[in-house]
Protein backbone atom coordinates (compact mmCIF):
# COMPACT_ATOMS: atom_id res chain seq x y z
CA UNK A 1 0.00 0.00 0.00
CA UNK A 2 1.58 3.56 -1.01
CA UNK A 3 1.95 6.01 1.39
CA UNK A 4 -1.12 8.17 0.08
CA UNK A 5 -3.20 5.69 -0.68
CA UNK A 6 -2.49 4.52 3.11
CA UNK A 7 -2.84 7.82 4.73
CA UNK A 8 -6.74 8.33 2.83
CA UNK A 9 -7.64 4.96 3.53
CA UNK A 10 -6.78 5.64 7.15
CA UNK A 11 -8.59 8.42 7.49
CA UNK A 12 -11.93 7.16 5.74
CA UNK A 13 -11.83 3.87 8.18
CA UNK A 14 -11.81 6.89 11.15
CA UNK A 15 -14.63 8.52 10.00
CA UNK A 16 -16.60 5.13 9.34
CA UNK A 17 -15.48 3.51 12.34
CA UNK A 18 -16.83 7.30 14.28
CA UNK A 19 -19.95 7.29 12.24
CA UNK A 20 -21.20 4.03 13.05
CA UNK A 21 -19.70 3.90 16.64
CA UNK A 22 -22.05 7.49 17.38
CA UNK A 23 -24.86 5.97 15.62
CA UNK A 24 -25.30 2.52 17.05
CA UNK A 25 -24.85 4.49 20.37
CA UNK A 26 -27.17 6.97 20.04
CA UNK A 27 -29.98 3.90 18.31
CA UNK A 28 -29.06 2.34 22.04
CA UNK A 29 -29.77 5.23 24.01
CA UNK A 30 -32.60 6.07 22.27
CA UNK A 31 -32.10 9.25 21.74
CA UNK A 32 -32.70 8.13 17.72
CA UNK A 33 -34.55 5.57 16.49
CA UNK A 34 -32.71 4.18 13.34
CA UNK A 35 -34.58 1.90 11.18
CA UNK A 36 -33.30 -2.34 11.34
CA UNK A 37 -31.37 -1.67 7.24
CA UNK A 38 -29.39 0.90 8.85
CA UNK A 39 -28.71 -0.53 12.14
CA UNK A 40 -26.93 -3.94 10.03
CA UNK A 41 -25.14 -1.73 7.62
CA UNK A 42 -23.74 0.31 11.04
CA UNK A 43 -22.30 -3.28 12.90
CA UNK A 44 -21.70 -4.16 9.39
CA UNK A 45 -19.19 -1.44 8.59
CA UNK A 46 -18.07 -1.18 11.94
CA UNK A 47 -16.48 -5.00 12.33
CA UNK A 48 -15.18 -4.53 8.17
CA UNK A 49 -13.45 -1.57 9.54
CA UNK A 50 -12.11 -3.34 12.30
CA UNK A 51 -11.03 -6.24 10.53
CA UNK A 52 -9.15 -4.80 7.73
CA UNK A 53 -7.19 -2.40 10.09
CA UNK A 54 -6.12 -5.07 12.37
CA UNK A 55 -4.66 -6.62 9.48
CA UNK A 56 -2.77 -4.27 7.66
CA UNK A 57 -1.39 -3.51 11.58
CA UNK A 58 -0.06 -7.67 11.88
CA UNK A 59 1.06 -7.17 7.97
CA UNK A 60 2.94 -4.15 8.89
CA UNK A 61 4.27 -5.98 12.05
CA UNK A 62 5.45 -9.16 10.18
CA UNK A 63 6.91 -6.66 7.42
CA UNK A 64 8.71 -4.74 10.01
CA UNK A 65 10.49 -7.74 11.62
CA UNK A 66 11.05 -9.38 8.48
CA UNK A 67 12.77 -6.29 7.07
CA UNK A 68 15.22 -5.59 10.05
CA UNK A 69 16.15 -9.02 9.93
CA UNK A 70 17.30 -8.76 5.88
CA UNK A 71 18.75 -5.34 6.94
CA UNK A 72 21.47 -7.55 9.05
CA UNK A 73 21.83 -9.85 6.85
CA UNK A 74 22.59 -7.22 4.12
CA UNK A 75 24.99 -5.79 6.19
CA UNK A 76 26.82 -8.92 7.07
CA UNK A 77 27.38 -9.25 3.09
CA UNK A 78 27.87 -5.45 2.16
CA UNK A 79 30.23 -4.47 4.67
CA UNK A 80 32.94 -7.16 3.21
CA UNK A 81 31.84 -6.65 -0.31
CA UNK A 82 33.03 -2.52 0.38
CA UNK A 83 36.31 -3.86 1.36
CA UNK A 84 37.03 -5.61 -1.56
CA UNK A 85 35.81 -3.34 -4.09
CA UNK A 86 38.48 -1.11 -2.12
CA UNK A 87 41.25 -3.78 -2.48
CA UNK A 88 39.78 -4.85 -6.56
CA UNK A 89 40.12 -1.04 -8.00
CA UNK A 90 42.63 1.14 -5.47
CA UNK A 91 39.26 3.08 -4.70
CA UNK A 92 38.67 4.04 -0.90
CA UNK A 93 35.81 3.35 0.67
CA UNK A 94 35.20 6.47 1.11
CA UNK A 95 34.21 7.34 -1.98
CA UNK A 96 31.94 4.12 -2.64
CA UNK A 97 28.65 3.23 -1.59
CA UNK A 98 26.89 -0.24 -1.92
CA UNK A 99 23.13 -0.64 -1.39
CA UNK A 100 20.57 -3.61 -1.58
CA UNK A 101 17.30 -3.11 -3.12
CA UNK A 102 14.66 -6.17 -2.80
CA UNK A 103 11.74 -6.32 -5.25
CA UNK A 104 8.20 -5.72 -3.61
CA UNK A 105 4.86 -6.67 -4.80
CA UNK A 106 1.32 -5.06 -3.97
CA UNK A 107 -0.45 -6.33 -1.14
CA UNK A 108 -3.49 -4.15 -1.06
CA UNK A 109 -5.20 -2.60 -3.89
CA UNK A 110 -4.01 0.25 -6.33
CA UNK A 111 -0.15 -0.24 -5.49
CA UNK A 112 2.42 -0.66 -7.38
CA UNK A 113 5.88 -2.75 -7.73
CA UNK A 114 8.50 -0.73 -6.38
CA UNK A 115 12.24 -1.16 -5.55
CA UNK A 116 12.61 -0.96 -0.92
CA UNK A 117 16.39 -0.36 -0.11
CA UNK A 118 17.66 -2.94 2.38
CA UNK A 119 20.35 -1.34 3.21
CA UNK A 120 22.91 1.16 2.09
CA UNK A 121 26.33 1.67 3.49
CA UNK A 122 28.17 4.91 2.21
CA UNK A 123 30.73 7.14 4.30
CA UNK A 124 29.85 10.46 2.19
CA UNK A 125 26.14 11.48 3.16
CA UNK A 126 24.38 12.43 0.11
CA UNK A 127 21.36 14.29 -0.47
CA UNK A 128 18.43 11.75 -1.28
CA UNK A 129 16.87 11.40 -4.37
CA UNK A 130 13.02 11.72 -3.63
CA UNK A 131 12.93 8.89 -6.28
CA UNK A 132 10.44 5.95 -5.92
CA UNK A 133 12.64 3.51 -7.01
CA UNK A 134 10.65 0.68 -9.37
CA UNK A 135 11.73 -1.65 -11.93
CA UNK A 136 12.74 0.21 -15.27
CA UNK A 137 13.57 3.61 -13.09
CA UNK A 138 17.24 3.95 -12.96
CA UNK A 139 20.26 1.89 -13.22
CA UNK A 140 18.42 -0.57 -10.22
CA UNK A 141 15.24 -0.45 -12.03
CA UNK A 142 16.70 -1.45 -15.49
CA UNK A 143 18.87 -4.03 -13.91
CA UNK A 144 15.97 -5.12 -12.31
CA UNK A 145 13.59 -5.06 -15.31
CA UNK A 146 16.39 -6.86 -17.72
CA UNK A 147 17.26 -9.07 -15.13
CA UNK A 148 20.93 -8.58 -15.51
CA UNK A 149 23.91 -5.85 -14.79
CA UNK A 150 23.76 -2.35 -15.89
CA UNK A 151 26.60 0.22 -15.29
CA UNK A 152 26.31 3.77 -16.43
CA UNK A 153 28.11 6.50 -15.73
CA UNK A 154 25.52 8.97 -14.96
CA UNK A 155 27.92 12.37 -14.80
CA UNK A 156 28.05 11.71 -18.89
CA UNK A 157 24.81 11.28 -19.01
CA UNK A 158 23.85 14.14 -17.24
CA UNK A 159 25.86 16.03 -19.71
CA UNK A 160 24.31 14.53 -22.56
CA UNK A 161 20.56 15.23 -21.34
CA UNK A 162 21.36 18.58 -19.86
CA UNK A 163 19.89 20.47 -23.23
CA UNK A 164 16.93 18.01 -23.62
CA UNK A 165 13.39 19.92 -23.13
CA UNK A 166 10.70 18.76 -21.32
CA UNK A 167 8.73 18.45 -24.61
CA UNK A 168 11.77 16.61 -26.51
CA UNK A 169 12.41 14.25 -23.45
CA UNK A 170 9.42 12.26 -24.16
CA UNK A 171 10.53 11.15 -27.77
CA UNK A 172 13.66 9.54 -25.79
CA UNK A 173 13.83 5.49 -24.98
CA UNK A 174 14.18 3.80 -21.96
CA UNK A 175 17.53 3.02 -23.33
CA UNK A 176 18.78 6.65 -22.98
CA UNK A 177 16.50 7.86 -19.81
CA UNK A 178 16.89 5.08 -17.74
CA UNK A 179 13.27 5.25 -17.52
CA UNK A 180 12.59 8.51 -15.70
CA UNK A 181 10.25 11.06 -16.40
CA UNK A 182 11.75 14.81 -16.79
CA UNK A 183 10.68 15.66 -13.55
CA UNK A 184 12.33 12.59 -11.70
CA UNK A 185 15.52 13.10 -13.26
CA UNK A 186 16.10 16.91 -12.42
CA UNK A 187 15.68 15.22 -9.15
CA UNK A 188 18.86 12.96 -9.69
CA UNK A 189 20.75 15.22 -12.11
CA UNK A 190 24.33 15.49 -10.84
CA UNK A 191 23.81 13.08 -7.68
CA UNK A 192 25.54 10.48 -9.05
CA UNK A 193 28.27 9.17 -10.75
CA UNK A 194 29.28 5.70 -11.76
CA UNK A 195 26.93 3.15 -11.19
CA UNK A 196 26.48 -0.20 -10.95
CA UNK A 197 23.70 -2.91 -10.49
CA UNK A 198 23.61 -6.99 -10.27
CA UNK A 199 20.38 -8.79 -9.94
CA UNK A 200 19.56 -10.91 -7.31
CA UNK A 201 17.79 -14.05 -8.98
CA UNK A 202 16.37 -16.72 -6.78
CA UNK A 203 15.89 -20.33 -8.51
CA UNK A 204 12.75 -21.69 -7.81
CA UNK A 205 11.10 -25.44 -8.91
CA UNK A 206 9.38 -23.30 -11.67
CA UNK A 207 12.05 -21.27 -12.60
CA UNK A 208 14.35 -18.53 -12.02
CA UNK A 209 12.94 -14.91 -10.80
CA UNK A 210 14.45 -11.78 -10.40
CA UNK A 211 13.93 -10.71 -6.58
CA UNK A 212 16.27 -7.30 -5.81
CA UNK A 213 19.56 -6.19 -6.61
CA UNK A 214 22.80 -5.12 -5.17
CA UNK A 215 24.06 -1.89 -6.68
CA UNK A 216 27.46 0.37 -6.09
CA UNK A 217 28.27 3.55 -6.40
CA UNK A 218 32.20 5.42 -7.63
CA UNK A 219 33.30 7.62 -8.56
CA UNK A 220 32.46 9.63 -12.01
CA UNK A 221 36.08 8.97 -13.41
CA UNK A 222 36.18 5.15 -11.86
CA UNK A 223 34.10 3.45 -15.30
CA UNK A 224 37.04 1.11 -16.27
CA UNK A 225 37.70 0.16 -13.66
CA UNK A 226 33.65 -0.64 -12.37
CA UNK A 227 33.11 -2.49 -15.46
CA UNK A 228 35.88 -4.91 -14.85
CA UNK A 229 35.31 -8.52 -14.57
CA UNK A 230 36.73 -8.99 -11.25
CA UNK A 231 34.25 -6.42 -9.81
CA UNK A 232 31.48 -7.43 -11.71
CA UNK A 233 32.12 -11.13 -10.23
CA UNK A 234 32.07 -9.51 -6.41
CA UNK A 235 28.72 -7.74 -6.74
CA UNK A 236 27.55 -11.05 -8.45
CA UNK A 237 28.69 -13.21 -5.81
CA UNK A 238 27.22 -10.94 -3.37
CA UNK A 239 23.91 -10.61 -5.13
CA UNK A 240 23.84 -14.50 -5.00
CA UNK A 241 24.23 -14.39 -1.31
CA UNK A 242 21.42 -12.40 -0.82
CA UNK A 243 19.08 -13.85 -3.09
CA UNK A 244 19.03 -16.78 -1.19
CA UNK A 245 17.59 -15.18 1.92
CA UNK A 246 15.24 -12.68 0.14
CA UNK A 247 11.82 -13.42 -0.44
Amino acid sequence: MNGTFRFWWRVAAAVIAAAAGLGLGLHETGAVTLPGWLVVTLLVGGVGVAFVTATEAAIDQRRHGRAAELREQARAVLSPLLLELEESTGISTRQLGVAAYRLRHPVWPFGRVRLERLLRMQLLIRVASGIAWRPGVGVIGQCVERGEDVIENLATLDEQLADVSPTDWASLGDDLTYGFSYEEFQRVRGKYGVVLATPMIKETPLGSRVVGCVSVDAPADAFTAMSSDEVRGLVAAAAVTLAAVVA
